[in-house]
């Protein structure tokens, strides 16, 4: 038996369970980790997860139950916000602030919410992909115009300025594939902005598989 198997046995005896409860609720588990991508294979976002490097049918799924109901984001900035990935009227990124109790910074969203954010931002760093592509043109933008601020703050921007394209992408499809107006976020509706718009297909990957 090895170190770690024992060690979960251990582990399941304290707590009054054996190995047998540990096998059936891990079987569970992956039924129902299987369950979510079947049913997200289903929806309308489906056909972009599978485009993207990185992400996937359970993330797809976890990303669909994590933004609830689409109807209730009639704006992009609305979608965000319930995402966590809205900003305080002073520009600053709502967060806990350790020691800093008065602070009035509320916790961006549910726990839930913030575990597939934290994945897909993993899955930025890890795919090598269209996304990681985006990341490193933010970085670099941001490490120009911030450069005596700590690095690990324009790792941070960049990702969560990603985020928010891909999340403002998918959202425009999602809303379009219900028949609801999504209409272009405030910067390029009310501002007029001259850049380009991203749209989901900025982050598909060749369907040749050639260079991005």
């Amino acid at each position: 038996m090895t170190d770690t198997k024992q060690t979960r046995q251990d582990e399941l005896s304290r707590m009054g369970f054996g190995e047998t409860h540990y096998q059936r609720m891990k079987a569970m588990e992956e039924q129902a980790y299987e369950d979510i991508k079947l049913l997200a294979s289903q929806h309308p976002l489906a056909e972009h997860f599978e485009r993207i490097k990185g992400l996937g049918m359970y993330l797809c799924g976890a990303f669909i139950a994590a933004s609830g109901d689409i109807e209730r984001a009639p704006t992009v900035s609305s979608f965000w916000k319930g995402m966590g990935l809205d900003v305080l009227p002073d520009g600053s990124v709502p967060r806990r602030v350790r020691g800093r109790k008065g602070t009035d910074r509320r916790v961006p969203c549910l726990p839930h919410v913030s575990r597939v954010g934290e994945q897909i931002r993993n899955q930025m760093l890890r795919s090598q992909g269209k996304l990681y592509d985006f990341y490193i043109l933010f970085k670099e933008r941001y490490t120009a115009k911030y450069p005596d601020r700590p690095k690990l703050f324009n790792h941070k921007g960049a990702l969560r300025l990603t985020q928010k394209c891909l999340y403002a992408a998918l959202w425009r499809e999602w809303r379009v594939a219900y028949g609801l107006p999504a209409p272009d976020p405030y910067a390029f509706d009310i501002l007029r902005h001259n850049s380009k718009l991203i749209t989901i297909e900025d982050f598909y990957e060749p369907a040749d598989g050639g260079s991005r």
